[in-house]
C-alpha cells in the first residue's frame, strides 16, 4: 500500500467535509461498493457508485443540525488498504442531543481510486479483523 492511498483517503474525508461531494466525487471507483454497518431501520446500508454513497451519507447528515466530522488518524491497513479513525458530531434535529459517535472504517483503493468502502465498524479490531477475513475469503481480489 502507498502512502499516496492514505493522502487520497484523509483528502477525501476532509475535503467533503470542508466542501462538498463534487469536490471528491473523482476519487471514487464508478462502481465503488459501500456498506454501512450501523445503519438503522429506513436507512439503506448498501450501495454501489459514487452518488450512492453520497445519498447514504446524506441519510445521516439530515437528520442531524450542526454535522461535523472530526478525522482521528488514516492509517495504511495493508496491501490497497485504508483505516481511517474518525467522530462524527451533531445535534439530533428533532431531539436536540447531542451525539458524538466514534468509528472505524475500511477503504479499499485500486489504481488510485477507491473501489470499496466500509464504515460503522465500532473498535479498531473489528475492522482489521473484516479486513484480514476478507482477504483469505477473496484473495484474487485483495489487494
Amino acid at each position: 500500500m502507498s502512502q499516496r492511498d492514505v493522502e487520497i483517503v484523509r483528502f477525501m474525508i476532509e475535503t467533503w467535509e470542508a466542501e462538498d461531494f463534487g469536490a471528491v466525487r473523482d476519487v471514487f471507483d464508478p462502481e465503488v461498493e459501500v456498506v454501512d454497518l450501523q445503519s438503522v431501520m429506513g436507512m439503506k446500508e448498501r450501495g454501489r457508485g459514487p452518488e450512492e454513497f453520497r445519498r447514504m451519507a446524506a441519510q445521516w447528515t439530515e437528520i442531524f443540525d450542526d454535522w461535523r466530522v472530526e478525522v482521528h488518524e488514516v492509517l495504511d491497513a495493508g496491501p490497497g488498504a485504508v483505516l481511517a479513525e474518525v467522530t462524527f458530531h451533531g445535534v439530533g434535529r428533532d431531539s436536540g442531543a447531542a451525539v458524538h459517535t466514534r468509528q472505524f472504517e475500511v477503504y479499499r483503493l485500486m489504481d488510485d481510486r477507491i473501489v470499496e468502502v466500509r464504515v460503522g465498524f465500532r473498535s479498531r479490531q473489528e475492522a482489521l479483523d473484516w479486513l484480514r477475513r476478507r482477504e483469505r475469503a477473496y484473495p484474487a481480489t485483495a489487494l
